[in-house]
């Protein structure tokens, strides 16, 4: 079981507190404020995350990028992402890339934990 979460999202609080919800959980937590700093992190760390949530509304490398370039470089991480976003063109544009997993913003916290859990299981 990989409880090693990574969380990629700009919005400060957010990833504070989906951290802080994740590592009450028992959850190991990383996180990252954009898509290149994320890309960074999964192609150098030595454990891939079991679980890497995703806002689809990144600045720079945005999420779409970042899916993309996993696809070429980690192509197995595809199926760890659970993405959210507000917008539900963006939704579908990730299912498009293969995410099997998305939510729309606001999402409930428990249906999120029960994603991750599901995915770490």
């Amino acid at each position: 079981m990989n409880k090693y979460i990574l969380v990629v999202d700009d919005d400060a609080q957010m990833r504070s507190m989906l951290q802080q919800v994740l590592e009450s959980e028992a959850y190991i937590v990383d996180t990252a404020s954009d898509g290149r700093i994320a890309l960074d992190k999964i192609l150098h760390q030595p454990e891939m995350p079991g679980v890497i949530l995703l806002d689809l509304t990144l600045p720079g490398m945005n999420s779409l990028q970042l899916i993309e370039a996993l696809r070429q470089h980690k192509k197995e991480c595809i199926e760890t992402i659970i993405a959210y976003s507000w917008s539900r063109d963006a939704l579908e544009q990730a299912r498009g890339l293969g995410i099997g997993r998305c939510l729309a913003k606001p999402f409930d916290l428990e249906t999120l934990l029960e994603l991750v859990s599901t995915r770490v299981a």
